[in-house]
């Protein structure tokens, strides 16, 4: 008896230790990697996705909510669903802290989270956050939902005031992104019947121009594309955020602007959990991915989009369309880590990219190779895009 149980022993299949990938984030870099897997499965892995929201918001459709031409559900992507239908286990929390060194993750709820693999794309924080009323008086642009509790506060004073009083608004920031929800912020009032009275609050603009770092044609094209629409740039920072106003220090000295609803589009700040993680970070906090865009030499950790800084070009913006074009890369890299194979996908930064803004009014602004334009047909490229884009990943769900 004691030989036949030896041989069974032998024959029964031995047990299968299986790893564990984490998917932190489900945006703009991730998406590529969720839709892989929905496609083939991982064998031997068991697969969490975290992310704050069941639904994914694209970001490039917040100027049109914001501007009220579209609504949330317009923007949304269901991650949470495409994950679970394909066997994904789904976890609504956001990371607050990592160790790289006992692969542990924790997360909002308290809970911890042990990974073998780990690819991240939880975006940024925002900047300037230490600003005296900003984290708890302003309505940051980042994460998305975030910025809707801006539109609440805004409706509510438009319903509220007098039909003939100005609503003033500042936007803090005049990147792109600034430039953008000012446009936006302006329609949704205007077409309130509302006089917007809106101004942006920008330290690099010491020249009156918005858009640090564009090429002079386009500042100069966004200038007058604001002028045109009574929205006023101000060189200053932001030294008081109020519930009804803000205060800045410029060069005219201190001046206070009254503001119903202050937007904060101040720029990305690295979250201050990386730094502690035993990840490889640059000055700013931000960890250092590979042309791969693993982020530690085991690459057990890999990460894309605004979370992270490229070793190879350090500059590269923190926007969107970098973080679509890491896709690809991503997806290929974390799946071939996992079945341990070598990593040959590389990522190197586009030098150059379509900007399209839209203005809240059936236009956009439109920059491309040193051509900077504004007309009604940027506009609707940037629709198609944006609707594209949405459709290829919706079409997901039960695919």
């Amino acid at each position: 008896m004691y030989a036949r149980a030896k041989v069974s022993n032998l024959l029964r299949p031995a047990t299968v230790t299986r790893k564990h990938l984490v998917l932190a984030g489900g945006g703009h870099a991730q998406l590529d990697l969720l839709a892989a897997l929905t496609h083939t499965p991982l064998q031997e892995w068991d697969v969490t996705l975290l992310v704050p929201n069941p639904m994914f918001c694209y970001s490039g459709m917040l100027p049109a909510v914001m501007a009220g031409t579209a609504t949330v559900a317009d923007s949304q992507i269901p991650v949470a669903q495409i994950a679970m239908q394909s066997g994904i286990r789904v976890r609504e929390a956001v990371i607050i802290a990592l160790s790289t060194s006992t692969k542990m993750i924790t997360l909002s709820d308290g809970s911890t989270l042990k990974y073998d693999l780990l690819s991240l794309d939880v975006g940024s924080a925002i900047s300037g956050a230490n600003v005296p009323g900003a984290a708890d008086l302003a309505f940051p642009m980042r994460p998305f939902l975030r910025a809707i509790d801006l539109l609440t506060t805004l409706d509510a004073h438009i319903t509220a005031s007098h039909t003939n009083a100005s609503v003033p608004i500042v936007v803090v920031g005049g990147g792109a992104a600034g430039v953008e929800i000012a446009f936006a912020l302006r329609a949704r009032i205007e077409a309130r019947h509302r006089q917007a009275n809106v101004t942006i609050v920008d330290a690099f603009a010491r020249d009156g121009l918005p858009m640090h770092g564009f090429a002079e044609n386009s500042r100069r094209l966004a200038a007058r594309a604001l002028r045109a629409r009574g929205i006023a740039v101000q060189c200053g920072n932001v030294t008081e955020v109020s519930r009804d106003h803000i205060v800045m220090s410029g060069t005219d000295g201190t001046v206070t602007l009254p503001s119903v609803a202050t937007a904060w589009v101040a720029g990305p700040a690295a979250h201050a959990w990386l730094k502690s993680s035993g990840l490889e970070c640059d000055v700013r906090g931000y960890p250092l991915a590979s042309q791969t865009l693993a982020l530690n030499a085991d690459a057990t950790v890999f990460g894309g989009g605004d979370c992270v800084t490229l070793r190879n070009a350090p500059d590269t913006p923190k926007a969107g369309v970098f973080a679509v074009r890491m896709a690809p890369v991503l997806a290929r890299n974390v799946i071939d880590a996992a079945n341990g194979l070598p990593l040959t996908a590389t990522y190197t930064p586009q030098r150059d990219f379509l900007a399209l803004l839209s203005t809240g009014d059936g236009r956009a602004l439109l920059r491309w190779r040193g051509v900077a334009l504004e007309s009604r047909w940027a506009q609707m490229l940037k629709t198609r895009i944006d609707v594209g884009y949405l459709k290829r990943y919706r079409a997901l769900v039960n695919g």
